[in-house]
């Protein structure tokens, strides 16, 4: 850098103008002058000072004889203290003269007074000799040495300061005289003599203050009069000699921070990240510095020390005069390189680095607080070396965790100087790690490339220091051969080794100095991983890199340093995700730490009797490895036979070539191995995310292939009789933990050994996570909750062969789980406990229904019905098989908690409803009846629309949680004339339409009801009718009229012997009516004959004819009756005053009916969420910009269309029965004229799925989701509005856009159609200028839970996720339900629930996954990871994973959250309170019987 400048090194030291002339008598005459004279000056001084009288010295010649005294005192033995003492305080009296006007300057010489720079030249030379060493001095008169030093250093501080008379040579002297004192002081080696005490103690005590006021001055020089070429150079020659010395180091990085602060505040700009120093560190640079200035001093103190890693070398640090002489003096030192002061050198080394790392952290923007030194943790003693190796401002002082230990084994072959270090008594080495999650670089930092161009060469030769190398490395390379790119410089000389290596050859293993070699690796690591998008960097520093990664990685006892390795492991987690050239080639390497950390280390010092004096739980350490592992795990299948180029190999080496597909089988291992051991909570949901896309990927992986894993014959047997009724295999149904011990799980490990399939990794991943949450995170929620993620992702998964006993092993597993959490003790019941409990509810009705024929095993079957009586009653019926069952009506209902019952019934209604029956036939999309009071009554006889006035529906509700509209007309394809009634049944599940048809005989192939009930007619007349007897009937037998009458027969007498001569006129006027009236009937009868016979045959009025064929039933009262509904029991209020009977009658008439059983169906019976879908190109910051990219495919990367399509299926919104991302559009049922067939938009990026036209979606039994690409459209409608979105209200009726809400949604796909047809939304949500909105009753007391935001950005660029507008874009994100969260304001939502997954294409055709947001007391959910690479295949499905899970968590964490089919009992609940028709029996059976309006 000053090769054309001579330096000053040698006049500074051969200086004699420090010299008097009383150094020419003897010490005694020169003595007794000084101390004569001094005193009489001194005292002078003083009287002159108090009483104002002028100093006696009045001419130059008096001056200047005066000082020649005082240089000389200033000389003196410590002996004579006092005279030292006065001769300073006159030349600190002296030099005031070049200051501002002093209150007493009488008492400074006149020709001071007059022109002082001269004179100050010449006391500031004198004063040199206060700071030299006095060996053999006691230690009370050297530290009285350096108050009296400490005083004149803080007088030239003063003078440099605040003078501003100095000339330029005074300046000059100035800083001579701080580099002669500072090398006086510090370029000796420091010694101890006999007594233990050192003789250079005066340069150990000043040492750092010296150098504190020499830096300081030095840039006080630079502001006001700049040094010289030739000063800097000596300034740099100089500091070669003190490097042994700790402040040195400390304070050249002090002032290195504090100009790098000021360098980036107007470079960078004033918001980039700064370096936050000390208040006294800030206060170095003078505030009116130049930028220039400021630019050279920065880049000249940065080199003031050459070259820092030659602190690790001692032969070079020894190789100085002054060490040279002490060797030659020492009766017992031979070589300098093994002198005692050296032994701080690795410590020294360790602080060199750890500045320089400051230094790149912030170029690179990562927000740091620099401290001071003295505040770390660096400790040594006889046991271990503690020392931070992450980086500064990245690390907790307050949480010092054990890394693993590492072997020092060679450390023996190494210099002398490692031999004097402090051992431990056993063979490993323990150390101390400081960590802190890793914070975010600055999206304008300068590119890699600048940055090893200042601190490259240090950083490369630090990193492998002392390293024993392999011998196809040991060739040094041509000189220049490598650089010769690069721009000539003036610091090429300080870093010409760096296209070298640090050669020792016959050096073993040598961990001295690995702190630093630490700090230094890891800052390349974190210079590389911030690689930005598209960057390039020079091969020479990736080969320099790899090399030191290589040896950095080394596991092998020969090779490896423990700190070394943590250092790279922790700064190094994005290395494989940041699109590194040739980074490929240290995958083998990173696997083996990966492995020694996660799986060897534990098992080693598990099974360790001294497990108690090594502490492993550095779960950082684990932590930082598992971040690393993420983005290895699709590598394998990615890249298959691809050869990894060997960086050890050579011509003469015969290396074996490794491939890609090789390491499956070791990144398998590694992340089941981690999961066994792992006890943290965050490191387990790691792992289990990467276990998922491990699976998942491979799954789909081998259907690709067509490749079909064979199983033993074992296997087959065992899943052949997997549906048997008398399984042996399967879990017993007690509920305790035993049985899971005594069950499958031991035997199937060994059956699916084969993990390199994705029929063995499911086996065995299943097994695992079930084992391990039964035993070990059963108490954990978040690792519980993971698990559960896990499993329900696992049961979607298509594996070839099915692994069928697994998924029957599992599902008994999760009951038994569920059984374990449930009889819990009371103390542990609490509301995590319970979440744990309803997530495993909702994973195991997903593995019932992905796998359906489960629930045909009979054992299966009877221990989820036992669960689910568990959760909804809070015990089991038998607790053992041997126990009497006891009834329902027998237990008292006490559930583990209302959500618990809650997920019960849920469950227990999905096996009813949805187990081997979904999708339903109308499809995902809606788990409800497509049909509803409107589309019904289209199709009855002669109706098309509903009455103005009344409803032709009966509407009844069941146990308050039904309610059940039954119509009594027949729907027109009904032509049998029997009681029919249609049923439209609303329950907490959905809404279902039934009709049911009261029959008397079965349905046959041919004929109807008709030809069963129509008039057979008379049978056809005979003509032989037979003979016609006249036979007149007999009372009695005739043997009566023979038996001889008794007295008792005539006991009765006659009516003769009765009548006397009074009454036998009535008698006989009696007679004769009934003679008349028997003449009469006589006469009718004749004449009726004969009008008979005169009559044709058959009389029609007389001839028996059939009833008529009954139309018209009671089909309401009859459906009640039938189904035992309709008793006085049912009809009675319930003991609790505040229920209703248990058979309710709604009152029709009231137009607000209607309306309510309208917003009843828009609340769905599944969790819905929506996902909105960005894409970013390289450098966008601005809403309109990024909204404007999907307009055109031509604006995207191709993967991103493929990557929508994969996220779910194109619904059309018109069309679409389910959620569509907005709630107006949303659960509505269209008729076929109300949809307009627009063209669709062709060739867009996306934009066609904005929601207006289409949206992507995806559902199973439980979820759907809607993804939702907003476009530029979007956005303008949005403006044009007034940025109104519409707030639409749950009991909304009719259409969001005409008032009228669509009525009928066509029942069929006709075969061939396609699924959804581009076309316009008549529910629009952004169409606010047409919304109306109505309300009717009371508002409902319905709370959705969370509105969690989830968007999904497509970065072009993986720096643009730190500009993303995530509030500019929000307001896009209204779905309309915001209204009924439980936020309670939109900068809340925007603080809590907004969750980022952040989309990056790599160059090698991998996804690089970034999640951002608030997790709360929950934490993140999974499978996705921040960080994690994942293929092209499982892209798509990982992601919706996630969002359907964040969700989940999100609705699990809340208060107030209430499931779908709960809130759908509290609406009925609500509608029977408004509309309950209180009527008396009486009146009820009596309006059964009447007609309703048709």
């Amino acid at each position: 850098m000053y090769s054309e400048w001579s330096s000053l090194q040698d006049e500074i030291q051969c200086d004699k103008t420090n010299q008097s002339v009383l150094h020419k008598f003897p010490a005694a005459v020169g003595t007794t002058v000084a101390t004569s004279v001094v005193k009489h000056i001194a005292t002078s001084l003083s009287i002159a000072a108090n009483n104002l009288e002028p100093c006696r010295l009045d001419s130059d010649k008096e001056v200047k004889w005066a000082m020649e005294v005082l240089c000389y005192g200033l000389s003196l033995p410590l002996a004579e203290l006092d005279t030292i003492k006065e001769c300073v305080n006159v030349y600190c009296n002296w030099l005031l003269a070049c200051m501002p006007p002093s209150p007493h300057p009488e008492s400074v010489p006149k020709p001071l007074r007059e022109d002082p720079d001269p004179y100050i030249q010449d006391m500031i030379h004198h004063l040199l000799n206060l700071f030299v060493p006095r060996p053999g001095s006691d230690v009370d008169s050297v530290r009285k040495q350096a108050v009296f030093c400490h005083r004149v250093l803080r007088q030239i501080q003063l003078i440099a300061k605040e003078s501003t008379m100095l000339s330029r040579e005074s300046w000059e002297t100035l800083l001579k005289f701080l580099l002669a004192a500072n090398d006086s002081l510090l370029s000796p080696p420091l010694e101890k003599d006999d007594s233990g005490l050192s003789s250079y103690d005066i340069g150990d005590q000043l040492c750092e203050r010296v150098l504190s006021v020499l830096f300081e001055i030095w840039l006080l020089a630079c502001h006001k009069c700049f040094p010289s070429p030739s000063l800097w150079k000596t300034f740099r020659a100089m500091c070669i000699s003190w490097r042994h010395h700790e402040s040195l180091v400390v304070q050249w990085h002090k002032v290195n921070h504090a100009l790098t602060c000021r360098v980036l505040s107007f470079t960078q700009g004033p918001d980039y990240p700064k370096l936050t120093l000390t208040d006294e560190d800030s206060q170095l640079i003078p505030p009116s510095m130049t930028y220039d200035c400021i630019a050279q001093c920065w880049f000249r103190f940065l080199h003031i020390v050459q070259n820092p890693v030659d602190l690790c070398r001692p032969e070079t640090i020894g190789k100085t005069h002054k060490f040279m002489q002490a060797a030659m003096n020492s009766n017992t030192l031979v070589d300098p390189t093994q002198h005692e002061c050296l032994l701080k050198l690795p410590f020294i080394f360790y602080k060199a680095m750890k500045g320089v790392s400051v230094m790149v952290n912030a170029f690179l923007g990562i927000p740091q607080t620099q401290t001071r030194y003295d505040d770390q943790l660096i400790s040594t003693n006889s046991n271990k070396l503690s020392v931070p190796s992450t980086p500064p401002g990245q690390r907790k002082t307050s949480r010092p965790m054990s890394v693993f230990s590492s072997s020092n084994k060679g450390s023996s072959k190494s210099s002398n100087t490692s031999a004097n270090m402090p051992k431990s008594s056993t063979p490993m080495l323990s150390s101390l790690i400081f960590y802190e999650p890793r914070q975010s670089l600055a999206p304008t930092r300068p590119r890699c490339d600048s940055i090893l161009h200042l601190f490259g060469a240090w950083l490369f030769d630090a990193a492998l220091a002392r390293v024993r190398f392999h011998n196809c490395h040991r060739t040094v390379p041509e000189q220049g051969s490598i650089h010769s790119d690069r721009r000539s410089s003036s610091v090429t000389d300080s870093r010409r080794n760096s296209v070298s290596l640090d050669y020792h050859q016959d050096v073993g293993c040598d961990n001295t100095y690995e702190m630093g070699r630490a700090e230094a690796l890891g800052t390349l690591c974190r210079i590389f991983c911030a690689h930005k998008t598209g960057e390039t960097i020079l091969p020479v520093y990736y080969s320099r890199f790899y090399l030191a990664m290589y040896y950095g990685l080394q596991t092998s006892e020969d090779y490896m340093s423990g700190q070394v390795l943590a250092s790279v492991l922790f700064n190094s987690c994005d290395i494989l995700r940041v699109d590194l050239d040739g980074v490929q080639m240290l995958l083998p390497h990173i696997l083996d730490a990966i492995q020694l950390v996660l799986n060897d280390l534990p098992n080693k010092y598990k099974s360790s009797e001294t497990s108690s004096a090594i502490e492993f739980k550095n779960v950082d350490l684990q932590r930082s490895c598992i971040n690393l592992l993420l983005s290895t795990l699709c590598l394998p299948l990615h890249f298959k036979d691809l050869t990894i180029r060997d960086i050890v190999s050579s011509t003469d080496t015969d290396v074996q070539l490794i491939t890609f597909i090789s390491l499956k089988k070791k990144i398998l291992d590694l992340i089941l191995g981690a999961l066994k051991t792992t006890a943290d909570s965050t490191n387990t949901q790691m792992l289990l995310g990467g276990l998922m896309l491990l699976v998942e990927d491979l799954a789909v992986c081998d259907l690709a292939e067509q490749t079909t894993f064979q199983p033993h014959d074992v296997s087959l047997e065992v899943d052949n009789s997997v549906f048997s009724d008398n399984s042996q295999t399967s879990l017993k149904t007690s509920s305790s933990e035993s049985s899971f011990k005594e069950g499958p799980y031991h035997r199937l490990g060994n059956s699916a050994h084969d993990i390199d399939s994705a029929y063995g990794l499911f086996g065995e991943s299943v097994a695992l996570i079930c084992h391990r949450l039964m035993s070990q995170w059963k108490g954990d929620l978040n690792s519980a909750l993971a698990a559960m993620e896990i499993l329900a992702g696992l049961a979607k998964l298509v594996i070839s062969p099915p692994n069928l006993m697994m998924c029957k092993c599992t599902v008994k597993w999760i009951c038994e789980f569920i059984v374990q959490q449930c009889n819990r003790p009371a103390p542990a019941h609490s509301k995590d406990l319970h979440s744990t409990i309803v997530a495993a509810f909702r994973c195991l009705m997903l593995w019932l229904v992905e796998h359906s024929r489960l629930l045909y095993d009979k054992e299966c079957l009877h221990v989820v019905l036992e669960v689910v009586e568990l959760g909804i009653s809070g015990s089991k019926s038998q607790n053992r098989a041997s126990d009497p069952p006891r009834y329902k009506q027998d237990k008292q209902r006490q559930p583990a908690s209302k959500r618990v019952q809650e997920a019960a019934e849920g469950l227990l209604t999905c096996i009813i409803q949805h187990v081997g029956a979904f999708p339903p036939p109308c499809g995902p999309e809606s788990l409800f009846s497509l049909l509803d009071e409107k589309s019904l009554l289209k199709y009855t006889k002669g109706n098309s629309s509903l009455p103005e006035h009344g409803s032709p529906f009966r509407y009844f509700v069941l146990e308050n949680s039904i309610v059940i509209g039954l119509l009594e007309q027949p729907l027109g394809n009904i032509e049998d004339p029997l009681p029919t009634v249609t049923a439209l049944i609303r329950g907490p599940f959905g809404r279902h339409a039934w009709v049911m048809q009261l029959r008397h005989s079965p349905r046959i192939k041919r004929g109807s009801s008709k030809s069963h009930l129509a008039d057979p007619g008379r049978p056809v007349p005979m003509e032989n009718v037979g003979t016609h007897h006249t036979v007149r009937p007999r009372n009695y037998p005739e043997s009566v009229d023979k038996v001889t009458q008794t007295k008792a027969d005539k006991s009765i007498p006659t009516l003769e012997s009765l009548v006397t001569d009074e009454n036998r006129p009535e008698l006989n006027k009696l007679k004769s009516f009934m003679e008349k009236q028997a003449q009469f009937e006589d006469q009718i009868s004749q004449t009726k004959q004969e009008e008979m016979q005169s009559m044709t045959f058959p009389n029609q009025d007389t001839e028996c004819k059939p009833p008529k064929i009954t139309e018209e039933f009671q089909a309401a009262r009859l459906f009640l009756s039938h189904y035992g509904f309709l008793s006085l029991d049912a009809l009675k209020e319930q003991s609790n005053g505040s229920l209703p009977p248990s058979l309710v009658t709604l009152d029709t008439t009231n137009p607000g009916l209607s309306n309510d059983l309208e917003v009843l169906d828009t609340i769905t019976a599944r969790d819905n969420d929506t996902v909105h879908v960005f894409y970013v190109k390289s450098g966008q910051r601005l809403a309109q910009d990024i909204l404007r990219n999907v307009e055109s495919n031509h604006c995207i990367q191709t993967q991103f269309l493929e990557f929508l399509h994969s996220l779910g299926w194109p619904v059309d919104i018109q069309k679409h029965a389910g959620w569509t991302g907005h709630i107006s559009t949303s659960w509505k049922i269209s008729q076929p004229e109300d949809i307009q067939n627009n063209a669709p938009r062709t060739g867009t990026g996306g934009s066609i799925y904005d929601g207006q036209q289409q949206v992507l979606y995806w559902a199973d039994v439980s979820s759907e989701v809607a993804f939702v690409v907003p476009s530029l459209d979007t956005f303008n409608r949005l403006q044009n509005d007034g940025d109104k979105s519409p707030h639409i209200s749950l009991n909304v009726n009719g259409d969001r856009l005409r008032g009228t809400k669509p009525t009928t949604l066509t029942m069929e796909r006709p075969l061939g159609e396609p699924r959804s047809k581009p076309g316009d939304s008549p529910g629009s949500p952004h169409d606010a200028s047409t919304f109306r909105t109505r309300r009717f009753g009371r508002a409902s007391t319905i709370t959705i839970g969370p509105d969690t935001k989830i968007f999904v950005v497509w970065l072009e660029n993986f720096e643009d996720h730190e500009n993303f507008p995530t509030g500019d874009l929000l307001p896009l994100t209204n779905t309309g339900v915001e209204q009924y969260t439980t936020a309670s304001s939109t900068s809340m939502r925007q603080e809590k629930d907004i969750f980022l997954i952040f989309i990056h294409a790599l160059q090698n055709g991998l996804f690089r996954i970034h999640m951002e947001g608030n997790t709360g007391r929950i934490s993140m959910a999974i499978p996705l990871v921040d960080g994690m690479v994942v293929s092209r295949r499982t892209l798509g499905s990982m992601v919706r994973q996630t969002a359907i899970n964040i969700g989940r968590r999100k609705r699990l964490e809340s208060e107030s959250y209430q499931p779908p089919h709960v809130r759908r009992k509290i609406k009925i609940q609500e509608i029977v309170d408004k509309y309950h028709l209180k009527m008396t029996e009486s009146e009820f059976y009596t309006a059964l019987f009447q007609d309703v309006h048709k």
